[in-house]
């Protein structure tokens, strides 16, 4: 009977029992374990790594070196492999343990948190209700000591919060790095466990498996660690999120503490300071009655260098009031540009935040003016320098002067001293020793006030810098937004005010005092600003007679490009009166910073005067008779009056309505200035409207020029468009000034002037370019001409011969790159496209910070590149530069070679096969570099592409060797050049011309015209014969037969006459003319010559055998018929026969 058959025991009570206990014990358990899974996945207490005991430490793999060396059994390269790997299992190791205590220190932050917010606090409050303190009782020189002390932690304080400030942006960086640090290590710790569940290799020997197990357990257990300290690390910085502020916020509080600590101290070391030099002043003066009559002048200078002590203090006590009004004034800016960032952050910018944040910009704006750097700071460095040297010297005078005496027993230190009873040497000694005290006293407060005038001065430097950032970033937010009410006949009360301000005699004296502070600080370029303006008025007169000149000169067949530029420079001259002039006197009053807001929007208006009347007054001297516009440019009469006349009244009537616009600017009442911007600009925006329609209306000469010059340019074909921008843009600015947009539009109208400088310089520029074009093709067309002439001349003379390429009909490529037709419609093309992009470019970079769509387009993120610390971001507006990039890339590939070739053709000796080389060179770097700046705007990291040159050396090794061989060939042949376009080749048995070069392969036409594709590669490891490479002198030679018979010398001379007389045969070499052999019907002469080049080759054979046959004939000697012998078999018995042929006469 089997085990399934027997019937089944009762159980027995123990088994029950058994069975019992062990089904509580599984609930139990099963209990715990989901008690454990539901636990919150945050990580509250840190986890003790466990760690077998019976692994792997740094005294067993010691001792696995040691029993290493002593094995016999096996072979260095084997020892040093296997303690290679212990050595690495040793610093495995070590780097675990350092993890472990990373682990321990990062479960001590999480523990401990509770008890550091309760602490910090702690400390925040009695910060908080504690006042700085200084003992009465301290002398000097403990205070002084204390004060340095402050100051060093006052710098360490300062430097927690930078660091504490850097932490909490890395402990940002470093939680969004540990999931795939995570990551990575479970990954590597799930392979090495793998590892170690294999079997050891059947070949291994048992320390080779011993060693590898030691290695892998290290590796295991430092694994294990690392990811606890991640994750105790990812939980501290997670559970002490809110501890850093507190913790930065309290670095903070204790720098404001020890700051006023050490301002309080500071003042009262310089309290003490000034006591004493006023005590030792008062003791000098006492002195002076008390000393001997010989010694009172040594007693004078003492007292007077006390009295310079005793300023230097008072100075240095006011300089150390600034420092702390400037630390304060930024303190304030920074507080300012937070709160203002939070509140945009937090409710958006509404009309009445607004109103605040420009509030902030006055309060700032008055900062700036208040803590402005000073402008006499060199000059009293300068000073205080030059007395420091004086003291200096005097100083080493007096310690030799002491040395070289016994000192007497005085004590010369003390207040008291019997005077009377001192002789004159002493007395005399005491004096000097106290000089010697009083100049090095004075030497440290020179120093002193000379380090707080520079410290003082760079922070007020940060402080401009900091306000011009914050100002920048309130202009950014309120450009769109209402600054002012819409207008109202209200405003006109302020009206008087306005009158009263500028008819102000005090305020016209204070600017003439600005103006004279100025060129008292400042006396040299003062002094070369009023030279300049004096020039440019006396140089006038000339100026006018220079253009006329010029322009009569223009009208010269042999004008040169100098005098398009000198008739420009002489305008400049006549245009730039009024200009320079507004402009000194804009420089004298606003160069040494005016605190007066009169002087200051005084000096504003001419600034702004000054750079309206120059664009306007410029392009209007251009349009003048005789003048650069007529002469020079070719502009019509019709289009150069037009401009003229217009430019004038627009120039003098926005003149009288920019002036007081900058001068209202700065008025202190917000009321009046808000009147007064408003009229003005409205007017001004009203005057400009008025004359862009009067300039591109259709009966203007403008548009009739226009369509003459470019009928089927973009710019024609948007007129209308174009017209609706130029005229309803100032209508719709002076629409918003009058609807409270007054900042906005006062932006809008500076950014609209620059634009019309813009245009008034790309004009300048498009005339200049397009004059340079005219008279290179001008001389192109002279000089090809007079080639031409010179050539035909030259055929005339020699024969009727064509070149070889020409004679076979085949068409080299540098001549279609050289027409000149051709190269002038591409020139005037490219000025026209590269004057566009100029005002593209400048309106981009002029309306750039006006316009909000740009600072979008850089906020929206595509993508980042990189990893860590370097994170870039690639941004929409990237992308759209990198598009930019490519067009202009493409067409710069285009534009730039032809420009090129139109510049060096005729004023270089480089040949048509050079300029081709060059211009393809040129093409490739464009795209190379173009490449570059495209990958460059994209943040492609250039050292991570390693991967992908790998994968191309592949492709190239196996696909693409053949073409890059080819490309690189290509270059080689461009810049060795041993083959050009127009060379005449023979490579594998085809002889013809280079007809053109590319990049993969060279083009030969031989004399079939059929074109030959050869590899460059080819040309460069075959062999080559060019015969136009260095010399083109080449030999030619023509086999003459003559009948036997014929004398020889007779035969020689003729032919050598008729070489000799050939005009393309070159006499040195000499031709050489041999009896060559005895030929089986003829005399054979071999008639070899040269000539000069290859271009008349076959025409040169030609000739020379005609000439050959009619001399021969002429001669009586014949070329014979090619004869033979016959032998012929005509018995069949194998007997040979002789068979004569005669001539007719002898049968």
């Amino acid at each position: 009977m089997t085990s399934a058959e027997m019937p089944l025991a009762p159980p027995t009570r123990r088994t029950i029992c058994l069975q019992c206990v062990t089904l509580v014990l599984v609930l139990v358990s099963s209990w715990a374990c989901n008690a454990q899974d539901a636990a919150p996945a945050t990580l509250t207490t840190p986890v003790t790594p466990v760690v077998a005991s019976n692994g792997p430490t740094a005294d067993s793999i010691d001792a696995d070196l040691a029993a290493l060396e002593l094995k016999t059994d096996l072979d260095d390269a084997t020892k040093a492999r296997l303690a290679a790997m212990l050595q690495q299992a040793k610093k495995t190791l070590q780097q675990g343990q350092s993890q472990q205590e990373l682990a321990k220190q990062y479960a001590q932050m999480i523990g401990g948190v509770a008890t550091r917010r309760a602490e910090i606090q702690s400390k925040l409050d009695a910060l908080a209700s504690s006042e700085p303190k200084i003992d009465p009782n301290l002398s000097l020189a403990d205070a002084t000591q204390t004060l340095a002390t402050l100051k060093a932690e006052l710098a360490a304080a300062s430097k927690q919060v930078t660091d504490l400030t850097a932490e909490s942006v890395r402990r940002r960086t470093r939680l969004t790095e540990i999931p795939s640090l995570l990551t990575d290590a479970e990954r590597e710790r799930a392979e090495v466990a793998k590892q170690q569940s294999q079997p050891a290799p059947v070949n291994e020997s048992a320390i080779e498996s011993q060693t590898r197990k030691t290695l892998l357990a290290t590796r295991a257990e430092e694994l294990s660690t690392r990811i606890e300290s991640l994750q105790n690390e990812q939980a501290a910085y997670t559970a002490t999120v809110d501890l850093l502020p507190l913790e930065r916020k309290l670095a903070e509080a204790n720098v404001a503490q020890l700051r006023r600590q050490t301002d309080l101290l500071q003042a009262a070391v310089l309290e003490m300071q000034k006591d004493q030099v006023q005590a030792t002043a008062a003791n000098l003066e006492q002195t002076v009655n008390a000393v001997p009559k010989s010694l009172k002048g040594l007693a004078e200078k003492n007292v007077a260098l006390a009295d310079i002590q005793k300023q230097l203090i008072e100075q240095a006590a006011q300089t150390q009031q600034n420092l702390v009004a400037v630390q304060a004034a930024i303190d304030e800016v920074k507080a300012d540009q937070k709160s203002s960032q939070e509140r945009i952050d937090a409710v958006g910018l509404t009309d009445a935040l607004g109103v605040i944040l420009r509030q902030q910009r006055e309060e700032a704006k008055t900062l700036r003016n208040k803590f402005r750097p000073r402008d006499d700071l060199n000059k009293k460095v300068e000073e205080y320098q030059l007395s420091s040297f004086r003291l200096e010297d005097e100083l080493a005078d007096i310690n030799q002067w002491l040395d070289q005496r016994e000192a007497p027993s005085v004590d010369w230190d003390t207040t008291e001293i019997a005077w009377k009873e001192l002789s004159g040497a002493e007395a005399e000694w005491v004096l000097v020793r106290k000089r010697r005290q009083l100049i090095e006293e004075t030497l440290q407060s020179q120093n002193a006030v000379l380090q707080s005038m520079l410290t003082g001065d760079t922070q007020r430097h940060e402080l401009i810098l900091l306000i011009d950032q914050f100002t920048n970033t309130i202009d950014v937010h309120l450009f769109w937004t209402k600054d002012a009410p819409t207008i109202s006949l209200e405003e006109l009360t302020v009206a008087p005010e306005l009158l009263q301000w500028v008819s102000s005699p005090a305020s016209w004296a204070k600017a003439v005092e600005q103006m004279v502070l100025t060129v008292t600080l400042k006396p040299l370029p003062s002094l070369a600003l009023v030279v300049l303006a004096f020039a440019v008025l006396l140089g006038r007169a000339w100026a006018r007679r220079r253009i006329k000149y010029e322009g009569d000169e223009a009208t010269k067949i042999n004008v040169g490009f100098e005098s398009t530029l000198r008739a420009l420079a002489a305008t400049f001259i006549v245009a730039m009166v009024w200009p320079v002039c507004l402009g000194t006197f804009a420089y004298l009053i606003l160069k040494t910073s005016p605190p007066d807001p009169f002087v200051r929007g005084l000096g504003y208006a001419l600034a702004m005067t000054a750079l309206y009347v120059a664009s306007r007054e410029l392009l209007a001297k251009v349009c003048r008779d005789h003048g650069v516009a007529e002469c020079h440019f070719g502009w019509t009469d019709a289009l150069r009056r037009h401009l003229r006349r217009h430019l004038r009244w627009y120039t003098w009537l926005g003149g009288l309505i920019v002036f007081p616009m900058g001068l209202f600017s700065e008025h202190p009442d917000p009321n009046v200035r808000t009147f007064a911007i408003r009229v003005l600009s409205t007017a001004l925006f009203l005057v400009t409207a008025v004359f862009h329609h009067l300039m591109l209306r259709q009966r203007s000469p403008l548009h009739v020029q226009l369509v003459l010059d470019h009928p089927k340019s973009l710019v024609y074909r948007m007129r209308k468009v174009l017209w609706a921008i130029v005229v309803l843009l100032p209508v719709l600015f002076a629409m918003m000034a009058l609807a409270g947009y007054l900042e906005t539009t006062f932006r809008l109208g500076h950014s609209l002037q620059m634009t019309f400088l813009l245009l008034v310089a790309t004009v300048l520029v498009y005339g200049l370019l397009t004059r340079w074009l005219m008279l290179r093709r001008r001389d192109l067309a002279r000089r090809k001409a007079m080639e031409l002439r010179q050539r035909k001349l030259k055929e005339m003379e020699s024969s009727d011969s064509q070149p070889v390429a020409n004679s076979v009909g085949i068409v080299l490529e540098e001549e279609e790159v050289g027409d000149l037709d051709t190269l002038d419609e591409q020139g005037r093309q490219t000025v026209f496209v590269l004057a566009s992009l100029m005002v593209l470019v400048g309106l981009g970079w002029i309306w750039s910070d006006l316009v909000p769509a740009m600072a979008y387009f850089d906020d929206v993120t595509l993508w980042n590149v990189g990893t860590g610390e370097n994170i870039e971001t690639v941004s929409l507006l990237d992308v759209m530069y990198s598009l930019l990039g490519l067009a202009l890339m493409v067409y710069a590939t285009g534009v730039v070679p032809r420009v090129f070739e139109l510049m060096v053709r005729g004023r270089t000796s480089l040949d048509g096969g050079a300029r081709y080389a060059i211009a393809t060179l040129m093409r490739y770097v464009i795209v190379v570099v173009g490449s570059f700046i495209i990958l460059s705007l994209l943040s492609v990291p250039y050292n991570q592409l390693g991967w992908l040159l790998a994968a191309a050396s592949v492709g190239l090794g196996f696909g693409l060797q053949e073409i890059v061989a080819n490309f690189v060939s290509g270059i080689i042949l461009l810049l060795e050049r041993p083959v050009r376009v127009g060379d005449v080749v023979t490579i594998d048995g085809t002889t013809g011309i280079v007809s053109r070069i590319q990049m993969r392969a060279t083009t030969v036409t031989n004399w079939d015209r059929k074109e030959l594709v050869i590899p460059n590669k080819d040309l460069i490891t075959q062999k080559l014969l060019n015969w136009s490479l260095t010399n083109v002198i080449n030999r030619l030679t023509i086999e003459v037969g003559v009948e036997y018979g014929s004398d020889p010398d007779q035969v020689r001379e003729l032919l050598y006459q008729v070489v000799r007389s050939h005009p393309q045969v070159l006499t040195d070499p000499a031709p050489l003319i041999n009896f060559d052999t005895f030929g089986d019907s003829s005399l054979n002469f071999a008639v070899r010559f040269f000539l000069e080049k290859l271009d008349n080759r076959i025409e040169v054979t030609h000739q020379i055998n005609t000439a050959i046959a009619d001399a021969l004939a002429k001669a009586g000697i014949t070329i014979p018929f090619p004869q033979r012998d016959l032998h012929l078999d005509v018995n069949g018995d194998g007997e040979t026969l002789p068979l004569s042929i005669r001539r007719g006469k002898d049968r």
